[in-house]
């Protein structure tokens, strides 16, 4: 079942950019026709600029292209950002992807809680527990959550897809209308902005980088068979853009329009997209570059999408050598790092205490494969969807002055979910003065922030009763005190097994209060090794786990 893919220096990413192409946005109702007009007076270099295709309509960006042999691209870009009809000019560039992947069904997938994979301590962000408030795929008041996923495509078939792709409800497949009067003809399944056609699925082939991207954000969950998603249910929007800048602009556009029509008609038409993923970027990217790129983040969050982005497979501090897209400047961009089972930032992930803003498990984690089966996926390109996955799964609470707001107010709503995001991180040594937050994603403390907010968490603490809120020392050589809260009185049994599942320690308390306790344990007589220390609380069914090293 485990697929052996070792792949650690394909796909580095760069700096170049296409010195034949330029992108362009101009002020509104000016046309493109007049930029290509002024710059035929470069008749003695005759640079052949020409339109290659619109980008955005709505932000009036388009794409153009020019011979680099007839005139020095830097000094075409110069004449051209003087012209009046200009309010943007940027190169063209290329990108890669953020994925490191090597090689290992539920009880494999360590990020999600500390089910009994080895050496995971407590790196993973605790959806189990989010899971019984929610498990995604549509608010209280019925919309259907959808994620836009942009990167190579997907493998259409995979069994723990079925029934999480998007579609489009107002197109009709494959009659070679454009139903929806959006621009795409037959786009049912998104659009790959690669080959400008409707094949998100690649001739059927999928995407080895984009099926797993789209796995972790939303495998099918409790269906029987695999792995799960941060989100059970959830519509995944494919939209194949992972080659060049202006595909990602155009991409992003498409998301944009197809939020924007759904606000605008009160979701009659267009889709509820809450986020975006992008697991893809330029090295050492220069935000002043490619500021239409950035520009596209606001524009988003303007209507209500939080984007979220992997920053680069490197050790490197983003903040002094630069990165795209997690160092554009926008409110309603996430930027991410990678994450390991021992809640360390790996090595080999960037970091930046201004522009990265937390840690998500990343190396090693395991979800569905493009071949259909399923294998371990890592790198920053794995820890920026565990970040969408949770965006989407905090729109699914059960929770309807929230939903009100989102409806009323989309921008300020995603902006709220962005803090919810970042105030719920566990914190860890390796990302303090390293990201903005200092921590690992934390999905259930994210729903907590939510309901909090809302007024709502006594209704999480019934769901939740009883939690561990510190150990230490951990690791240890002696006793170690373990804190923990209880929302009810109860029986409360301590129990201590090795890695073998061998009971080796038990303590038992007849009679335990609501409110906050700790227990002080001994394990200096223990052999070195790694224990599961499991707290069961009998009447109020509820248990919680942590595990302990003795070195």
């Amino acid at each position: 079942m485990k697929a052996i893919l070792l792949l650690l220096v394909s796909f580095v990413l760069t700096t170049a950019t296409a010195q034949n192409q330029l992108i362009l946005q101009l002020h509104q109702d000016e046309k493109v026709t007049s930029i290509i007009e002024a710059h035929q007076y470069f008749k003695e270099k005759n640079t052949q600029l020409h339109f290659k295709k619109q980008l955005s309509k709505t932000l009036n960006i388009s794409l153009l292209e020019f011979d680099p042999a007839r005139i020095d691209p830097q000094d075409l870009l110069a004449a051209i950002q003087k012209h009046p009809a200009v309010k943007y000019a940027q190169f063209n560039a290329p990108l890669s992807y953020r994925a490191v992947p090597d090689d290992a069904l539920f009880s494999e997938q360590w990020q999600y809680a500390n089910n009994g994979a080895s050496g995971t301590f407590d790196a993973d962000i605790d959806a189990p527990e989010a899971w019984d408030i929610t498990t995604g795929g549509t608010t209280i008041t019925g919309d259907e959550i959808v994620v836009a996923v942009l990167d190579g495509g997907v493998n259409l078939q995979h069994p723990d897809l079925a029934g999480n792709i998007w579609t489009n409800a107002q197109e009709i497949p494959d009659n070679n209308i454009d139903d929806d009067n959006n621009g795409y003809i037959d786009d049912y399944y998104g659009w790959n902005f690669n080959e400008d056609n409707k094949d998100i699925s690649n001739g059927a082939a999928g995407h080895w980088h984009g099926t797993p991207v789209a796995g972790i954000i939303g495998a099918k969950g409790n269906n029987g068979i695999g792995v799960s998603g941060v989100n059970w249910n959830i519509k995944l929007m494919n939209i194949a853009a992972n080659q060049m800048v202006a595909d990602i602009i155009a991409a992003y556009d498409y998301v944009l329009q197809m939020r924007k029509k759904y606000n605008d008609t009160n979701g009659a038409e267009g889709a509820f997209i809450v986020a975006t993923n992008a697991s893809l970027g330029i090295n050492n990217g220069n935000p002043t570059d490619h500021p239409l790129w950035c520009e596209m983040y606001n524009q988003l969050g303007q209507e209500g999408i939080i984007s979220v982005a992997a920053t680069a497979n490197a050790e490197v501090d983003v903040d002094i050598e630069g990165d795209l897209p997690t160092t554009c400047g926008s409110d309603f961009l996430i930027s991410v790092t990678n994450t390991t089972n021992t809640d360390n930032k790996a090595f080999g992930a960037a970091y930046g205490a201004s522009h990265i803003d937390l840690g998500a498990p990343g190396a090693g984690t395991f979800t569905i494969d493009n071949s259909g089966d399923y294998s371990d996926f890592g790198g920053t390109s794995a820890a920026s969807p565990h970040v969408t996955g949770a965006v989407a799964l905090l729109y699914a609470a059960p929770v309807t002055d929230f939903m009100q707001e989102a409806k009323q107010s989309p921008e300020q709503t995603a902006l709220l979910v962005k803090d919810f995001i970042l105030n719920g991180p566990d914190p860890i040594s390796d990302l303090e003065n390293r990201s903005v937050t200092g921590g690992r994603l934390n999905l259930y403390n994210s729903l907590l922030k939510l309901q909090e907010h809302y007024g709502l968490i006594e209704v999480v603490e019934i769901l939740r009763p009883i939690s561990i809120s510190e150990v230490h020392p951990n690791p240890t050589t002696d006793k170690v005190n373990i804190q923990f809260k209880l929302n009810a009185r109860t029986h409360l049994a301590v129990e201590v097994y090795n890695t073998l599942g061998q009971q080796v320690g038990q303590r038992t308390t007849v009679k335990a209060n609501k409110g906050l306790h700790q227990i002080n344990l001994p394990f200096g007589g223990l052999p070195k090794g790694v224990y599961v220390v499991h707290l069961t609380a009998y009447n109020i069914g509820g248990y919680a786990t942590v595990r302990i090293v003795v070195h």
